[in-house]
């Protein structure tokens, strides 16, 4: 397949400035590389705290942004199967995690890629290299795990996988070696932005009872319902966050959750998710990107019985567990609709900025614009 020896690139030049359009070469591809074309990028928040430089990552600039990626393959050296053993060819479409070393401690004695020592991510990487979505190509490097998207799946139901739901199935995984949700229990999501959103369709198909969503944007909470939430609580309609926590306990009988889960970056929602329990649960923290410091009194996890959990990013198996779980639902749940505004390349500051001032649930930039 012919593709251009030049790529169009936002690029993040100076922590707290916009990404500013450049042209960079294609690198040549070596034993093991695949070069992709790509489709969509998706806007994440951490995309957006990391132009800022609010994120508790910070390499050196510049780089080219964009680390939740949906690529159609243009050429490939030496690649002929994804992780799954299905044959991949150019044309086909592909997700990607970051590059694990598989030798350090993490990788071969945990057997946890994703917390690998010498992790080489996307979306983190100096310009010359072409390793972020925001260009027009990007080289997916030797080594890297890949995985064929089905063609039953849609770009807009994929795209999602490639940060934000692979990061949600992790974080469940932990949360049923923990336990898992009890059948008839209450889950509380905290935060329905997309961390949210599949954070609550995964409990939807649990044994929940309760499905409970926590949001001060009311159309976030609306579409909410149809990821599967039983309730939901606006934080304008009740603004003062141990009220919130006394109406959990109030539709439960008095039990509160069983499981709370963290989804909106904010520090100050740490407390507020420790009061919505009794006694006993598991508190999953999936939304904290920033090194800002709360006040905590220890005490009240001791005294409710609580297991706390931290789960940040994946590996490839949870891509694999997410397209599935996406080809099994995607008649039931509506995937697609995540997306809120598509952008071209061009507008990728402007996409971050609306999602930073929460104008767009999830933008994407889309390259056939």
């Amino acid at each position: 397949m012919s593709y251009l020896k030049k790529a169009k690139a936002m690029v993040l030049e100076e922590y707290g400035q916009p990404d500013v359009m450049r042209e960079i070469d294609v690198p040549e591809l070596m034993d093991g590389d695949i070069l992709v074309k790509v489709k969509l990028a998706g806007i994440c928040g951490t995309d957006v705290h990391q132009q800022i430089g609010d994120l508790s990552i910070k390499p050196p600039t510049p780089m080219i942004q964009g680390h939740e990626t949906l690529g159609e393959i243009v050429e490939l050296k030496g690649v002929t199967k994804d992780v799954t053993g299905t044959p991949v060819k150019e044309g086909d479409r592909i997700l990607w995690a970051h590059q694990f070393c598989g030798e350090c401690y993490a990788c071969k004695i945990l057997q946890q890629p994703y917390a690998c020592f010498g992790s080489k991510g996307y979306g983190f990487a100096p310009p010359a290299l072409l390793r972020g979505g925001f260009a027009e190509y990007e080289l997916v490097t030797k080594g890297t795990d890949i995985v064929r998207v089905p063609d039953s799946v849609k770009d807009e139901e994929a795209l999602g996988v490639g940060c934000a739901f692979r990061t949600v199935v992790n974080g469940y995984d932990k949360i049923m070696a923990h336990g898992g949700v009890p059948t008839g229990g209450t889950v509380v999501i905290q935060g329905v932005g997309p961390i949210g959103l599949y954070s609550t369709v995964m409990a939807a198909q649990t044994g929940a009872a309760k499905i409970i969503t926590v949001d001060s944007v009311e159309s976030r909470l609306e579409f909410s319902k149809k990821w599967g939430a039983t309730h939901t609580i606006s934080m304008k309609d009740i603004p003062d966050a141990h009220e919130r926590a006394e109406y959990v306990k109030s539709i439960t009988n008095g039990i509160g959750a069983d499981v709370v889960i963290e989804c909106t970056g904010v520090p100050a929602a740490f407390n507020e998710g420790l009061d919505y329990f009794s006694k006993f649960g598991t508190y999953l923290i999936l939304g904290q990107t920033s090194r800002r410091s709360v006040e905590i009194i220890p005490n009240d996890i001791m005294n409710k019985q609580l297991v706390i959990l931290g789960s940040g990013s994946a590996d490839i198996r949870h891509f694999v567990k997410a397209l599935k779980f996406i080809e099994a639902f995607r008649e039931k749940y509506p995937f697609g609709e995540l997306i809120s505004t598509k952008y071209p390349l061009e507008q990728a500051n402007e996409a971050m900025k609306s999602m930073l001032e929460g104008r767009d649930l999830k933008a994407a930039i889309d390259m056939s614009l």
